[in-house]
């Protein structure tokens, strides 16, 4: 299965682990709920999703690499104590907490979430002192003598033995305690993740025309040749950082992340294509009506396209912002609501600003913890959250205005042809535009669609697309 599917399975497996009875108690019993095992190629996401999958459902989320461990970090440190039995004192040996299991429990505390996934990367990797310990974790959900938190769902990685030396074969003991899946590479889920996520326009561009270029690895004269999908995106954070500073993009720095020659100087001149329009990829004259089209009239496809991807990433961006500060918005309004008292304000104050302080926190969640500090610190919260609206509404209007002026600048550039078909079916794969439309609506984009898209079509982005907007439309038809 491909890393989505996986991300499905996996969230259906933990809404069912967690799901309780009348009574509180676990319809799964614990005994029975089997840890899933992901065995997958290093660097296809795998970490990721899980992490992604303890946003959406709304619980805790632990991650561990367990080569980092030895068996006393990961079982707890030895020490004597006395014990009776008979009416006899015996000395005997017991351990101190597991750091893991304890690392769970301070999660608990700081996230504030009784119910969670605790995610174990590497675990057949693990120190041979360390291995017999696996199975009775994987059996009893047991560090030692310490139990991981009841709630806690037990998720756990592997890579296969061709890619990591240390990889051990698990035995049928151990696979007969184990939800199993195995996971490869595959190009259609990371494009979806890829547009959700802000990846690079060439990266995305560069794979969308070399799909086995997506994940790569071959044994040279001297080394591994490889490039993962973790590597394409840690690329995108470095190009991204390189054109705000004006530096240089190499084929040197391509080779850091990239570490195949053939696939690196590939794609470096792919990369250089949109130099070319560089202007285009860091100036706002088209979203801010100050030029209207490029001449792109005997460029070849692969130009056109470039232009497309540009201009597709311009819009997810903008769509991204005004999503972001509608959620801020939703956020704080939620908090306020429950305040009674200026006691009330003042504690809520100071806990979200313990949270936005955190350095453990993703910077998405962190401004959104600002901007609620700073609504509860104001006079009256009340009436900040109403101003705080209609600036939310007046960036929606201007990011609509926006969007609307790139959409027409993409039809005079790039003509009703197949590359701004291929870029609207993009936008609508990309989950922030889709809550932008709901949220504030595209004339331009619905124009476009009515004329342009979107038909029957094997590929699973397209139909995640299709879905995805019908499902937005009819939405905000009820509204």
């Amino acid at each position: 299965m491909n890393i989505l599917e996986a991300k499905n399975e996996i969230k259906k497996t933990v809404t069912i682990y967690l799901d309780k009875d009348e009574d509180g108690r676990y319809v799964v019993p614990l005994e029975r709920q089997r840890p899933v095992l992901l065995i997958g190629a290093p660097g296809i996401g795998k970490t990721a999703i899980m992490s992604r999958i303890g946003e959406e459902l709304g619980i805790g989320f632990l991650s561990y690499t367990m080569t980092h461990h030895t068996r006393q970090s990961a079982l707890g440190l030895p020490f004597i104590a006395e014990k009776t039995f008979g009416g006899k004192k015996y000395s005997v040996t017991e351990y101190t907490m597991s750091e893991i299991v304890k690392d769970v429990y301070d999660a608990i505390e700081r996230q504030g979430k009784k119910e969670g996934i605790l995610f174990l990367d590497e675990i057949n990797c693990v120190s041979e002192t360390l291995a017999p310990a696996m199975l009775e974790l994987l059996q009893h959900k047991k560090f030692g003598s310490h139990e991981i938190p009841r709630g806690w769902v037990l998720v756990a990685a592997g890579n296969p033995e061709e890619y990591n030396k240390s990889a051990t074969e698990l035995d049928m003991v151990t696979l007969d305690r184990v939800k199993k899946m195995e996971v490869s590479p595959d190009y259609d889920a990371f494009a979806l993740y890829a547009v959700n996520n802000g990846v690079h326009e060439s990266v995305t561009f560069f794979l969308s025309e070399n799909r086995d270029k997506l994940f790569y690895a071959e044994r040279g004269q001297t080394e591994y040749e490889f490039v993962t999908p973790r590597g394409w995106e840690d690329l995108s954070y470095a190009l991204r950082a390189y054109e705000k500073f004006g530096y240089e993009v190499t084929l040197s720095l391509v080779s850091e992340y990239v570490r195949s020659a053939e696939i690196a100087s590939s794609f470096f001149r792919f990369y250089n294509l949109f130099g070319r329009y560089r202007e285009l990829l860091s100036s706002d004259d088209a979203e801010n009506g100050r030029t209207e089209s490029v001449s792109l009239e005997g460029k070849p496809f692969d130009e056109r396209f470039a232009v497309a991807e540009i201009l597709r990433g311009k819009i997810c961006r903008i769509a991204s912002a005004a999503v972001g500060s509608y959620g801020n918005y939703r956020a704080a309004k939620e908090e306020i609501d429950r305040i009674r008292t200026e006691e009330d304000g003042k504690k809520t104050a100071d806990l979200y600003r313990i949270k936005a302080e955190d350095p453990s926190v993703d910077s998405v969640k962190r401004k959104t913890y600002k901007t609620i500090v700073e609504l509860l610190c104001r006079p009256s919260p009340t009436e900040a959250l109403s101003e705080e609206y209609e600036n939310v509404l007046a960036e929606g209007k201007s990011a609509e205005e926006k969007i609307d002026r790139l959409l027409a600048f993409a039809e005079k550039s790039l003509g009703k042809r197949q590359e701004l078909t291929a870029m609207l079916t993009t936008l609508v794969a990309n989950e922030d535009f889709v809550s932008f439309l709901t949220l504030f609506g595209s004339d331009g984009f619905y124009r476009l669609n009515d004329e342009l898209l979107i038909g029957p079509d094997d590929s699973a982005l397209r139909k995640r697309a299709a879905d995805l907007l019908s499902e937005r439309k009819e939405i905000k038809a009820k509204r």
